[in-house]
């Protein structure tokens, strides 16, 4: 967590330095990414960016904690608690698609720590954010149970740990498939991402869609 020295700071100046940050490591790789760099851009001394953090673990952690909480804030304003789960996830994928484009650093740099082999702290990032994606998760299924949209004999816990585990890896898959082919899932036609998901929703409504 940033410091109070941090807080302190002009919303300007604090804008700046934390979308430093995630351009930052959103472009390279954690250990290549020099805080003297993101300093000098900033206009800031290098000490002072410890000022701000306690180091540069703690600052890769608030980045990519920010840009998490962009990503949240979009889906919240469009409501998409309140969807049919299946329309959720065939929405979602357009949703998430101009979110990428629109909030491109902050999209790389959560691929990049969620899936990149590079990631030093890949456990510790899934497990730190884990906790926000399944309550959000978990509102959207226990309505969809109240609407009678998907099956109401399991736990809606259990249900969103299922959710996790086979989101996890189709989007593991489709950034390998992306990366084979491209540079980043940025370059991918929008078409790749929807033909792979309608076989991923088949399975889902086959298996906790209500009968």
């Amino acid at each position: 967590m940033p410091k109070k020295t941090f807080l302190n700071l002009p919303e300007e100046k604090r804008n700046l330095i934390t979308d430093t940050l995630i351009k930052y490591f959103s472009q390279k790789p954690y250990h290549k990414v020099d805080i003297s760099d993101v300093a000098k851009e900033c206009n800031v001394a290098k000490g002072s960016m410890y000022q701000y953090f306690e180091n540069k673990k703690d600052m890769y952690f608030y980045a990519i904690g920010v840009s998490y909480q962009r990503f949240l804030k979009l889906f919240e304003k469009l409501d998409m608690v309140h969807v049919n789960l299946f329309d959720y996830y065939e929405n979602s994928i357009e949703t998430t698609w101009v979110a990428m484009k629109d909030l491109k650093s902050e999209y790389l740099l959560l691929e990049r720590a969620f899936f990149s082999q590079d990631s030093p702290f890949k456990d510790e990032v899934n497990e730190k954010f884990l906790k926000q994606s399944r309550e959000f998760l978990v509102k959207i299924i226990k309505y969809n149970q109240q609407k009678g949209y998907i099956r109401d004999d399991i736990d809606p816990v259990i249900i969103s740990i299922f959710l996790e585990g086979a989101s996890f890896y189709m989007k593991k898959f489709v950034i390998e498939e992306a990366l084979s082919r491209t540079s980043t899932t940025l370059d991918l036609d929008i078409s790749y991402f929807k033909d792979a998901l309608s076989q991923f929703i088949k399975l889902l409504k086959e298996g906790i869609g209500k009968k």
